[in-house]
């Protein structure tokens, strides 16, 4: 069965596993596992993007210029997976409606994948199909998700559209233009026995909530982990009376008996000038180690490192910053380094 025809049965079933709105679509009983179903319109324009992005998978339609920014996260996942979760950046005048359409496919360039149906088209590694809410807060629009594929290099072609609603009219959905995307994204393997980290993620909230997010939070905040709510902030141009606040996680980190490790990461801020880079400031190195880390703490039972500061910024001049993150396994003698560019101006 083709790609095109597989996952058009897979939007007319009755269940959907999936396509789940960000919106809440479940029932607030026992059956909260439970998925609603499309109704007819909205697997109509959902399938408009699904031939489209197939199109130019296919090569019989190009994009011209990308109409919005990917920004991709890369954490470690399950079962040899990197959880990659992505904020797309529109510019607010190429959305009319307050909900868009969007429907995403992610293809392998890793593998040479055999013709194994009639077209010759390959298993995409992931895709998905959703509704989002749109916010129109300023001249940008941010719209996040995720998707998850074990490490390698892929390409992800996603296509957009305003949508119409239940009510519209057949010459209104013709008028609609869709949005297509296209780039190439390189995503590590976090399942190695090297040191690495996850990428550095600056947040405007983390919330602790009383349990584990729900599948249906986890889709509203995909950057979300374990109980902790997690949002981003996009803009890294920040004023003086703010705060820098990120976080990041250090995977492979080598463990004395009892599992517990011995990590060190150091912050070290450069100002950026025209004339090059000079060292500004740095922090107190924080310490990860069996006198800092609680009592019991052990990475052979899945627990992780979480590194991260949160920093006021009325010391810094208006200017233009790197913050270059060392992190340093002293158990294991390995050190990797991490970089964070971002703009303090006046408030």
């Amino acid at each position: 069965m083709s790609n095109k025809s597989r996952f058009f049965v897979f939007l007319t079933t009755a269940l959907f596993t999936f396509l789940i709105f960000s919106a809440p679509l479940f029932a607030q009983d026992d059956e909260e596992s439970a998925p609603a179903a499309l109704e007819e319109w909205e697997r109509e324009e959902l399938l408009s993007l699904l031939n489209l992005v197939n199109e130019v998978q296919e090569g019989e339609q190009v994009p011209h210029d990308n109409p919005f920014v990917l920004t991709p996260t890369f954490v470690k996942g399950t079962d040899g997976n990197t959880h990659i979760p992505f904020t797309l950046t529109i510019d607010q005048e190429k959305i009319g409606e307050s909900v868009v359409a969007v429907y995403m496919q992610v293809q392998d360039l890793n593998s040479q994948v055999e013709e194994s149906d009639d077209d010759g088209e390959g298993e995409p590694a992931f895709e998905d199909a959703f509704f989002l809410e749109v916010s129109k807060d300023g001249s940008s629009i941010y719209l996040s998700r995720a998707f998850y594929v074990p490490g390698g290099e892929y390409e992800v072609l996603i296509g957009m559209r305003d949508s119409k609603g239940p009510d519209a009219e057949e010459e209104e959905l013709e008028a609609v233009i869709p949005l297509l995307f296209r780039e190439q994204v390189s995503v590590p393997d976090l399942w190695n026995d090297e040191l690495q980290t996850s990428s550095v993620i600056v947040t405007a909230v983390v919330e602790p909530q009383n349990g584990m997010l729900s599948r249906e939070e986890q889709l509203l905040y995909p950057y979300s982990q374990g109980n902790l709510r997690i949002e981003p902030k996009h803009d890294l141009n920040f004023g003086k009376t703010e705060e820098l606040s990120f976080m990041m996680l250090v995977y492979n980190p080598k463990a004395s008996d009892g599992g517990v490790p011995d990590v060190t990461v150091q912050y070290n801020f450069h100002q950026r000038t025209d004339a090059g880079e000079e060292f500004f400031n740095k922090t107190n190195p924080q310490e990860f180690n069996k006198d800092t880390l609680p009592p019991g703490f052990s990475l052979e039972a899945g627990h992780q490192v979480v590194a991260g500061y949160s920093l006021p910024l009325n010391l810094f001049p208006p200017a233009d910053y790197r913050l270059e993150i060392e992190i340093t396994d002293n158990e294991g003698g390995s050190e990797v380094t991490q970089n964070l560019n971002f703009t303090v101006g006046e408030d």
